[in-house]
């Protein structure tokens, strides 16, 4: 199962802008721009052109316990800053 993807805008891979696209669970996609964290709906992200692919074995468990009980976005066209580390 596609977990997560790497978009890649730009002529060559060392110039361009690069955004990350991750299920955090089997409904709800997020994009990472930046600083910038949105939540997208899943025919958005099935539009995309995809530079890199990453997969999870089905059956492992959708990440730890500690994102889990993160409350979802609400409104799909509202986004987000991600936190400062």
């Amino acid at each position: 199962m596609t977990t997560n993807f790497v978009k890649h805008s730009g002529f060559r891979p060392t110039f361009g802008h690069y955004v990350c696209y991750i299920r955090s669970s089997p409904n709800m996609w997020h994009k990472m721009n930046d600083s910038r964290v949105t939540c997208v709906e899943e025919e958005a992200v099935l539009s995309q052109e995809a530079y890199i692919l990453l997969y999870a074995k089905q059956g492992i468990p959708w990440f730890s316990t500690a994102i889990e009980v993160q409350k979802p976005c609400a409104d799909p066209r509202v986004s987000g800053f991600s936190p400062k580390s």
